[in-house]
């Protein structure tokens, strides 16, 4: 079945080394095409040490918001916001450590719900005159068309995805949807993110929608989308987190 534990998100996949270490097409995005530089500004680059780690989305000056399975415990995660090109100086970068990680109190690594986690920042991002945060949706509304963004391997890349309905993915992955999941790809397959991407968002008119959570091994087949966390089951939870911390 689709389980396979394999972390990979709807946001930013960075090579941090030699274009060498990637092996293959599931080290990328596939389908995608280079973003226009900066045009997606809220998105985050999670790192431990030197080594990328997942992607994020900033949600407003002093949190960031990920998937739950990035959780580095002890390992404090440095946050990179404002790049395009991780090889090239863009002079908009904002480097940025955790204050604190706060997953989600139900998140089950088994099955994978509830995979979503905040990110404090130690000192708030510069905002300045750029939207650089992104909003949730407030209703259960989704758009149909999408998108979602990484790299191959340095500069920031995206590609348009479409929602599959909660009744076709529960048929796809019968032991493993839950309600707090959705489902999003190109169902004849060819476009889809994968491995080394986690925590990214998933971005419908301009509002999140979702955080890619996990999907088959192999990545952009026909008939097996890749699966996100519910956004707007946890608008209440996310607001409480943050006017508690």
């Amino acid at each position: 079945e689709a389980r396979r534990g394999r972390e990979w998100g709807g946001a930013l996949i960075l090579n941090w080394g030699n274009e060498g270490q990637l092996s293959g097409q599931n080290n990328r995005i596939v389908g995608g095409a280079p973003c226009r530089p900066h045009s997606v500004p809220w998105q985050a680059a999670l790192f431990v040490g030197s080594q990328f780690s997942c992607g994020g989305a900033l949600i407003n000056r002093n949190w960031v918001i990920t998937a739950a399975h990035c959780n580095q415990n002890s390992h404090p995660i440095s946050v990179r916001l404002g790049e395009h090109n991780i090889r090239d100086v863009d002079w908009t970068e904002q480097l940025r450590l955790s204050q604190k990680t706060i997953p989600h109190p139900h998140y089950n690594p088994t099955s994978k719900d509830n995979d979503i986690m905040l990110i404090k920042l130690l000192t708030p991002a510069n905002i300045n005159s750029l939207d650089l945060t992104l909003r949730f949706s407030p209703t259960d509304t989704i758009s149909f068309f999408c998108f979602l963004v990484a790299s191959f391997p340095n500069a920031l890349h995206c590609a348009n995805v479409s929602i599959i309905s909660s009744e076709r993915c529960r048929t796809i992955y019968p032991r493993y949807f839950t309600k707090n999941m959705l489902c999003a790809g190109v169902l004849e397959g060819g476009t889809d993110a994968c491995q080394g991407d986690s925590g990214g968002p998933l971005v419908c008119s301009g509002k999140l929608q979702g955080i890619v959570s996990w999907g088959t091994q192999t990545c952009a087949l026909p008939n097996k989308p890749g699966v996100y966390v519910t956004i707007c089951n946890y608008i209440n939870w996310i607001q409480k987190t943050i006017n508690n911390n």
